[in-house]
């Protein structure tokens, strides 16, 4: 069956909430042609790597998608449509064939062909980190400049919405400058150039000229880390930046209260939550046996996490209490799950019970950066286990260091993470951070907790095993009841993404969190 325009499309599920309150502030006026010529964006952290084979994370994939192209365009509401693929067919459950657009040029104006693609597939392959985007293709045949047949190894049903995810890299390029330069002057196919990046200070871009779906609005881009997020609400209310991500929750009725600004908010995919050893005998910042191997000593974890209080006092209100990793719409969810209530003297009763009466000791590895009040959130975990007799450690640091830190799993026991599911499915999610390490190629690679349940396994094997989407989902479902059995990481909240902006430029969200700057415009 041809396929001239796949939409797998999840429906836009939330709506944007935008509020303009009134206020004052600002800088004066500039012209019209100098502001439609040049908008500065502000995230909470700086990209790990400009290679998009990097790294899987938030700000990373935000500046990156406007660098690279992949063959399947992920739209806002997490549909997709072709992308540097004008079209597609495919010829059996594990056999497609793709149509690459041509006439689409690199920045450094090399040509784009399926040699690249090839060669993307396998640099993403050859990732220690990010090889799981492809673990489900067995091999790639150029059929000729502009054709490619994908062979996976078994039916993948959500394939589509997974190439989405790869970005496409210059092959020539590459090859003549290595990895690390490539990763400091990146060339892709994407709406934006990089002119220069200053590490833990800025990039700066600027429009693709002959970009393939026609030249970007805004000329000139500027994404400025800033991890202080006092400094953050402040040069947006200066008019130094026109865009920030990640808005303060304390900060959020401030900007409402401006009238030359605008906060908006969707509730996000990403989940907050804490990574348990459950699986090892010994494990690195416990003495003495693991606790956590313990049934009633994980349950005892989970009551004693008042989630509702960090959501109140911590999160502002701007975030979502979870009992599971999946929301509704992504396949995997289960209805009726429900996590263990906040029950702090009956946490006592299971640790007692355990042989804990005292409780015991752990460190808490924990970004200080990375997600809205991340370490503040670490610092309630901390104090609310110590009322039950767990003496938490904290151990924070900056993105930069903690997820290499902990990807391992070799010196953590216990952490605090967050992941979202862009695909709107949780499949990747579950490959990635649960399933057995070093079992097979690409999967576990970030199994922090050294989890490990063949019944898991099997279940994940079956769902990336057919072409059947209904199938898959029953598969991912019954992981999920093991996992939430089992209790490998506990669930705290759904982030909800919330936005600063100037009020002279059209800015939607997008569910993926992306700041795609292609789509956004100046109003006129």
């Amino acid at each position: 069956m041809k396929v001239k325009k796949s939409i797998l499309g999840m429906l836009s599920l939330f709506t944007i909430s935008t509020v303009l309150l009134t206020g004052c502030g600002g800088k004066a006026s500039k012209s019209a042609a100098e502001k439609n010529s040049k908008i500065v964006i502000a995230q909470s952290s700086d990209p790990l790597f400009l290679n998009p084979h990097g790294n899987n994370e938030g700000p990373t994939n935000s500046v990156n998608s406007n660098i690279y192209d992949a063959l399947i365009f992920r739209k806002a509401d997490l549909s997709v449509e072709p992308g540097l693929a004008e079209s597609w067919e495919q010829k059996d459950d594990t056999t497609w064939i793709f149509h690459l657009r041509k006439g689409v040029k690199f920045h450094n104006g090399d040509p784009f062909t399926a040699d690249d693609v090839i060669y993307s597939f396998k640099h993403c392959a050859d990732s220690k980190v990010v090889s799981n985007m492809v673990s489900f293709v067995d091999h790639i045949n150029k059929i000729d400049d502009y054709t490619i047949e994908l062979k996976t190894k078994k039916p993948f049903a959500p394939l589509l919405k997974y190439l989405a995810e790869v970005m496409i890299i210059d092959k020539k390029y590459v090859e003549a400058v290595g990895d690390e330069e490539m990763n400091l002057k990146p060339i892709g196919t994407g709406p934006y150039k990089v002119v220069e990046w200053i590490k833990e200070d800025h990039i700066t871009m600027k429009a693709n000229e002959e970009y393939w779906k026609g030249k970007p609005d805004i000329q000139n881009v500027v994404f400025r880390p800033i991890s202080n997020e006092a400094t953050r609400t402040a040069a947006l209310m200066s008019g130094d930046v026109q865009l920030i991500t990640n808005v303060p929750v304390h900060d959020a009725d401030q900007i409402k209260k401006n009238s030359k600004l605008k906060y908006i908010s969707i509730p996000g995919l990403r989940l907050i939550y804490l990574t348990v050893d459950v699986t090892r005998d010994k494990t690195p910042t416990i003495e003495g046996k693991n606790p956590f191997k313990d049934p009633k000593v994980k349950e005892a974890v989970q009551m004693a996490i008042d989630k509702d209080a960090i959501v109140k006092n911590i999160m502002n209100g701007h975030a979502f209490v979870a009992d599971q990793g999946n929301i509704k719409q992504t396949a995997g969810y289960v209805d009726g799950i429900k996590a263990p209530k906040y029950n702090p003297e009956k946490a006592k009763e299971l640790l007692k019970e355990a042989g804990y009466p005292d409780g015991f000791s752990v460190t808490l590895d924990a970004p200080n950066n990375r997600y809205p009040n991340d370490f503040k959130v670490a610092e309630a975990v901390a104090s609310q286990l110590a009322k039950v007799g767990i003496q938490v450690k904290l151990n924070l640091m900056p993105k930069s260091m903690f997820f290499n830190y902990i990807r391992p799993g070799d010196k953590t026991s216990f952490n605090l993470c967050g992941w979202s599911a862009p695909e709107g499915d949780t499949g990747n999610w579950y490959v990635t951070m649960f399933y057995t390490r070093n079992k097979k190629k690409g999967y576990g690679t970030s199994n922090r907790g050294h989890y490990s349940n063949p019944a898991f396994d099997q279940d994940i094997d079956e769902a990336d095993g057919t072409a059947d989407m209904t199938k898959r989902t029953a598969f991912l479902q019954d992981a999920t009841k093991i996992v939430a059995k089992d209790m490998p990481f506990i669930p705290l909240y759904f982030q909800e993404d919330a936005y600063g902006a100037s009020g002279d430029i059209d800015f939607a969200p997008r569910l993926d969190a992306n700041v795609y700057v292609y789509d956004i415009h100046f109003k006129k």
